[in-house]
């Protein structure tokens, strides 16, 4: 046998709920972490599986300064230069990287993450 239970029936269970182990309502409540505020990160991303190259200008047929390995997490501004069509993606953006004392450009299509675009 079914026995339908009325709202008030209801309301009184789940007050009894909350407070029947010392609790309080407050301490029923979810409180979530902090985002972590992105606008204040500096533009950047993560070498892709293939590495990259950094140019000494923002064209695929500059010099190579230096290749950073995959995984390596680099940091720069993102500037405008030659459209690459790449591994992750196809696109004309650059980040501008200072690294071991040198200025260079690594194309975003060599990134397999990226951030600050």
């Amino acid at each position: 046998m079914v026995r339908r239970l009325s709202v008030f029936s209801l309301a009184m269970m789940f007050a009894v709920s909350l407070f029947a182990f010392g609790g309080s309502a407050s301490a029923a409540t979810f409180t979530p972490k902090a985002e972590p505020d992105v606008s204040i990160l500096a533009s950047g991303g993560t070498v892709g599986i293939y590495g990259a190259n950094m140019r000494s200008c923002s064209k695929v047929s500059c010099s190579t300064i230096t290749t950073f390995s995959s995984g390596k997490k680099i940091t720069g501004s993102w500037v405008t230069g030659e459209y690459v069509q790449g591994h992750y993606t196809n696109s004309n953006k650059w980040l501008k990287v200072t690294y071991a004392g040198a200025t260079g450009y690594v194309s975003v299509t060599t990134l397999s993450y990226y951030y600050g675009l």
